[in-house]
């Protein structure tokens, strides 16, 4: 009788997962030969989304295990960088470009809101009063808004500020509002309307860069004579089209800095300097950010005396945070005595100071020419 196979109770061995873009046999979550990760992410909606994003930003978990030591601890990222400690970090010129888009836009979007509704809508507020008492009552109303939240205790100078802006705003707009009932009397409303509209601004002349009369300017004079009359006139527009050049600047300043850095401490590579400073201006564009925001939410909270008063200080406090910020992530990167790291702090600062101001400066006059 012959010999009968015996079925083996166990269940057969898992053929190993092959990587679905070139077939490797996979030895964990990513294949080691093409980079490819091992999960389907049209399998779940909620991994398709995060693909999407990784994609777009390119950051996943990463931003978040970096923002906040590259805020609060100077030097921290670069020492991690430095030992080889990177995966779990958002590369910096990746970073530092990323930072620098967001600030350059938050400080854009300040520019473009201009002030808050209350400050804005001042001339508004009043256009719609019928006579002179009515005016008289909308005033002496703001106004003692303003007065109650100017009376609370221990109000900061940087909280007082936006009020006291509003404060004027109404009584000009006030006045100009009693001005055009005393002159348009028996006018009809829609003229009243009409007549509270700002008039068209007056052309601006440059006289010391115009051109003499009888005479023919070259192409240069006449085109920068031309961007400093749009730039007096529309001095919004021009401030957007400096922030859109910024960091394009800000990109040829970075090696710059990085040659100060090593002219300061020749003992160091030239690239370890590099990180030095792409992590410096990572940090300062997100203080930009921080102080950006902080702002435009001080000035929308101005009647909030409370509100206004935390803001300010927290303002305030991201404004210095600025300053020492880099005196310490020099000591701890450079390992320098307090004495010696002020003096060579303060010397560095002097310099970056001049060529920010160059940068700022082209940045300027390109914006001008065109």
């Amino acid at each position: 009788m012959p010999h009968q196979p015996v079925a083996s109770s166990e269940p057969p061995a898992p053929q190993a997962a092959r990587c679905a873009n070139c077939g490797t046999p996979l030895q964990g979550p990513w294949c080691h030969r093409c980079g490819q990760e091992a999960h389907d992410p049209l399998t779940r909606f909620r991994g398709a989304v995060h693909e999407m994003f990784e994609n777009v930003l390119h950051f996943d978990g990463r931003i978040w295990n970096t923002l906040l030591p590259l805020y609060t601890r100077p030097g921290f990222l670069t020492g991690e960088y430095l030992a080889g400690r990177r995966v779990r970090y958002v590369a910096p010129l990746r970073l530092m470009f990323f930072l620098a888009i967001i600030a350059f836009l938050v400080l854009r979007v300040g520019l473009e809101l201009g002030p808050p509704p209350g400050q804005r809508g001042a001339a508004s507020l009043f256009a719609q009063a019928p006579d002179a008492a009515a005016v008289s009552r909308l005033r002496a109303r703001e106004d003692a808004r303003i007065a109650q939240a100017l009376a609370q205790p221990g109000l900061p100078t940087v909280a007082r500020a936006p009020l006291l802006r509003a404060q004027r705003q109404i009584d000009q707009a006030a006045q100009q509002r009693l001005a055009q009932l005393a002159g348009h009397a028996t006018a009809p409303a829609s003229a009243i309307v009409a007549a509270a509209a700002p008039p068209p601004a007056a052309p601006v002349r440059i006289e010391g860069l115009a051109p003499a009369p009888g005479t023919h300017p070259g192409w240069l004079l006449r085109h920068l004579h031309q961007g400093l009359q749009s730039g007096v006139q529309h001095p919004k527009r021009l401030m957007i089209g400096v922030l859109r050049l910024l960091p394009q600047t800000m990109l040829l300043l970075l090696p710059l800095f990085a040659l100060v850095l090593k002219i300061a401490f020749p003992r160091r590579l030239y690239m370890e300097h590099l990180i030095v400073a792409l992590h410096s201006h990572a940090f300062a564009f997100l203080d930009l950010i921080v102080l950006a925001v902080l702002g435009m939410l001080a000035d929308w909270a101005a009647p909030v005396a409370p509100l206004a008063t935390l803001l300010g200080w927290l303002g305030t406090a991201a404004g210095w945070w600025l300053v020492i910020y880099p005196l310490l992530m020099q000591r701890r990167m450079y390992r320098q005595s307090w004495p010696a790291a002020v003096a060579v702090y303060l010397a560095i600062g002097t310099v970056y100071a001049l060529m920010l101001a160059t940068a700022i400066m082209l940045a300027l006059g390109v914006s001008l020419w065109h």
